[in-house]
């Protein structure tokens, strides 16, 4: 089972939707909230939360409590359930099932090859130097780093698993990783969504369904966990 979320936090400018789902948020949200600076800061890190709480609910999770694994990953300590959250630009994402998960979303902007040749694998670079313009350059990166980041959290390794030491394949089979941090079988699906994005989530052991990315709006999860 997997269940993916996307929503715009454009909507939590709203002050009065702002501070309902906040005062809705457990502990641990509200002083991650408030550790923020800025307000962009404070609404992608509610509506993170909110986006989580509301993909709980529609799994009969009304409250939950948080535990860590491996590199500082979260995880439910009353369910079995595993989630994974992920947040760019003014979009967040979350990826619900009964399998680890790991997910990230990314705005698409410049890159800057160098990070590619200095971080990536040598044939996920050669790939990106192959390619015949700047726009498909970016956004075969962007899947790249998607994809691998999806990865590296899945694991619970983060960014302790270097990105140039496991190889993201894109064939026409499908997607899949060669790697050596352990012998799982891992399988991937990428989503659209909002425009001048990319998304991608990386399941453990079991094959991704052919579900799109469920786009929510805050004043919905709003009504759901506020109502």
């Amino acid at each position: 089972m997997l269940k993916t979320y996307t929503a715009c936090t454009d909507t939590l400018e709203n002050e009065e939707l702002f501070g309902s789902l906040y005062a809705r948020m457990p502990r641990y949200r509200r002083d991650n909230i408030d550790r923020m600076r800025s307000p962009k800061g404070k609404r992608l890190s509610l509506g993170a939360g909110a986006l989580l709480g509301y993909a709980l609910l529609r799994e009969g999770i009304a409250d939950h409590e948080l535990g860590y694994i491996g590199n500082r990953k979260p995880v439910l300590k009353n369910s079995p359930l595993r989630f994974n959250l992920s947040h760019s630009g003014n979009v967040v994402f979350c990826a619900v099932s009964d399998k680890d998960v790991g997910c990230d979303v990314e705005r698409i902007r410049n890159i800057k090859m160098r990070i590619a040749e200095r971080f990536f694998f040598r044939e996920e670079y050669a790939a990106l130097a192959e390619c015949a313009d700047n726009e498909s350059r970016t956004d075969l990166f962007f899947r790249y780093w998607t994809l691998k980041e999806s990865f590296m959290k899945v694991t619970g390794l983060g960014f302790e698993l270097p990105l140039s030491e496991f190889c993201i394949i894109l064939g026409g089979d499908g997607i899949s990783v060669r790697q050596q941090v352990d012998g799982r079988q891992y399988f991937f699906r990428e989503y659209s969504a909002f425009d001048g994005y990319k998304y991608a989530v990386c399941l453990a052991d079991e094959p991704i369904p052919d579900d799109p990315v469920q786009i929510v709006s805050f004043d919905r999860v709003g009504e759901l966990l506020c109502g």
